[in-house]
């Protein structure tokens, strides 16, 4: 989706026991409109009202805050669910905290395939032997995409998935290097003007609803000793939620203000839909698909996934 710089939000509980309010917690969120609700809570003093003092830093990426969390200098990190599952195969003890943005029919046209001029995509079957970029192998948009290509019958073999960094789509498919890219706005747009190309699929339509772009992890451990602050954390989500559906218009301008994106941008697109509960349904269609596409090593129990 949009450009996956990591922030960083240290956490104290205001009024809690000594023992606590000495404890310094790290948060680590992408400044992406999928996780709107972070935005929100921190800018409209909904994490104060829960109890929560929050401050956003820059950091690194996916896997550099996963490990950053198991070294122990962050409690909490904004990850893609199948970065989650990859690390839970791996073995490292993780459990769901909260989500924000979700796949749903309002936002489908926020995702999809650009082609660039001169390639002729009207159907799915006509993805076979093309070159497709992709933001990250094995990441959240790759996983979907994936899976449409396994309701239209299109066989994944028959595709090359190329890695291209989602700063550089735009470039590269303008280059002619690959023939369509996979990618979320604003990138998507940019890419399809620079290419002078077409949206040919918007294939989040075809997709289930509720599915997480990003979740909010722990480790087990962490969540088992602060379950107080994980009730903090996720009421102060469901207020932010709860928020973002009845102001759009300031919710974008929140989202503009942490993401860096130009309200211009953001006002040509549909706000995430942001439901803050995660679900064991979500996390098994992208077990599931993983597992499938051969990329975890055994079976996840994701009914152990959420924290309680």
């Amino acid at each position: 989706m949009l450009k996956r710089t990591i922030l960083i939000a240290s956490v104290v509980i205001a009024g809690a026991a000594p023992s606590w309010a000495e404890t310094k917690i790290a948060i680590g969120t992408p400044p992406i409109a999928e996780v709107e609700a972070a935005f929100v809570a921190k800018d409209e003093g909904l994490f104060e009202k829960n109890g929560l003092s929050v401050e956003f830093l820059p950091t690194g990426s996916n896997q550099t805050l996963v490990a950053a969390m198991v070294a122990g200098s962050h409690q909490i990190v904004a990850v893609s669910p199948t970065v989650l599952l990859q690390a839970v195969d791996s073995g490292i003890d993780l459990v769901v905290v909260a989500n924000c943005g979700v796949t749903a029919p309002r936002t489908a046209k926020n995702a999809g395939l650009a082609v660039r001029g001169g390639v002729e995509i009207g159907k799915p079957e006509d993805l076979k032997g093309k070159k497709i970029g992709t933001p990250s192998i094995g990441g959240t948009l790759d996983i979907l995409f994936r899976q449409w290509l396994k309701q239209k019958n299109v066989p994944e073999k028959g595709v090359t998935f190329i890695e291209v960094p989602i700063p550089n789509t735009a470039d590269v498919l303008k280059g002619g290097t690959i023939d369509a890219i996979i990618a979320g706005e604003p990138s998507l747009g940019r890419a399809v003007a620079q290419a002078n190309g077409t949206v040919a699929f918007n294939y989040m339509s075809d997709l289930p609803e509720n599915l997480p772009y990003t979740t909010f992890v722990a480790t087990r451990d962490w969540a088992k000793g602060n379950a107080a602050t994980i009730k903090s954390f996720r009421a102060a989500f469901a207020q932010a939620a709860e928020y973002v559906a009845a102001n759009p218009a300031k919710t974008r301008e929140i989202v503009s203000k942490y993401t860096k994106l130009p309200i211009e941008v953001l006002n040509k697109i549909e706000l995430p839909e942001c439901r803050t509960v995660p679900t064991k349904a979500a996390l098994d269609y992208f077990e599931k698909a993983m597992r499938d596409g051969g990329m975890l090593t055994g079976k996840i129990d994701t009914a152990t996934l959420i924290a309680p």
